[in-house]
């Protein structure tokens, strides 16, 4: 284990900084950061010799560098969370800013707050007109999870190796809403803060599982299980600091957003009212 000092953040609770709890741009990361998602290969079993589908793991950075691992071992630094909608008129996504939790009014970038959610816990779903019912449907829970990965046996898209050597740990930023993949590693990183042990000198290895929805359609969710304690490393702080800051400026970004849209609004009622005013003014 490192005898190194333990994390910390000027003026900052370290638990607060990172986003973990009991319960469950131009900085160095982000200018490095591999994107990490799940999705399913068709393959050719080498035990059945028939085509399966199997969970893998993408591991994507710019626009030329992606393979693919069936296992990643994580030391997790950082966890936020937000609100998204897939926008497919303008082909985007939607997003609020990211918080440590979902409880309070976040702006987002349509100039309104929550994507137009209500705020904090619905207790009668059921209750609510089936126009909001829709939206709350198209809205999803992100838990952005940041941290630095270990790939196990990375390999190409046409299952060649990959050449480069990726033995090292590379910065990475997971956008995770699947609720089985959530639960998973919510369930490792709670038992790892109720031994008071970060979960940045804790390995977690990441595993694929494949799951199908009604329609028969499959998808790959998360299977986290603990891996081992390894200590803090020569250069957490920083790495800590700049996934800090990966968050700031993307939340600036949102906030401009918001600012703009919201302007726009306001301005589009304010000249609503204006012609009202006008209108009757004429009538009088």
């Amino acid at each position: 284990m490192s005898n190194l000092a333990p994390l910390h953040v000027d003026n900052m609770n370290l638990a607060d900084a990172m986003g973990f709890s009991t319960s469950t741009s131009g900085s160095k990361v982000q200018s490095s950061l591999y994107r990490i998602t799940t999705t399913v290969i068709q393959e050719v079993s080498p035990e059945t010799n028939k085509i399966v589908s199997s969970p893998v793991f993408k591991i994507k950075k710019g626009v030329d560098e992606e393979f693919l691992a069936r296992e990643v071992e994580v030391r997790l630094f950082a966890e936020r969370q937000r609100w998204q909608r897939w926008d497919s008129v303008n082909n985007t996504f939607q997003k609020t800013v990211m918080s440590t939790n979902l409880n309070g009014d976040l702006k987002d970038t349509l100039g309104t707050f929550n994507l137009g959610r209500p705020t904090g816990y619905v207790k009668d779903f059921n209750a609510l007109p089936q126009d909001m019912k829709d939206l709350m449907r198209s809205v999803n829970r992100v838990k952005v999870m940041m941290g630095m990965a270990r790939v196990i046996d990375p390999f190409t898209e046409d299952g060649g190796p990959i050449t480069d050597n990726y033995a090292e740990e590379i910065p990475f930023v997971s956008d995770i809403k699947n609720r089985d993949s959530l639960k998973s590693i919510d369930g490792v990183v709670g038992k790892l803060m109720g031994k008071r042990i970060s979960p940045v000198e804790h390995t977690v290895a990441f595993l694929g599982d494949v799951q199908a929805m009604p329609t028969g359609v499959k998808y790959a969710t998360i299977v986290a299980s603990m891996g081992e304690r390894v200590g803090f490393s020569d250069g957490d702080n920083d790495v800590l600091a700049d996934f800090l800051d990966y968050v700031e400026k993307n939340n600036e970004y949102i906030l401009t957003r918001w600012e703009e849209n919201h302007t726009a609004k306001l301005s589009s009622e304010d000249a609503a009212i204006v012609s009202n005013i006008v209108d009757l003014e004429d009538f009088e």
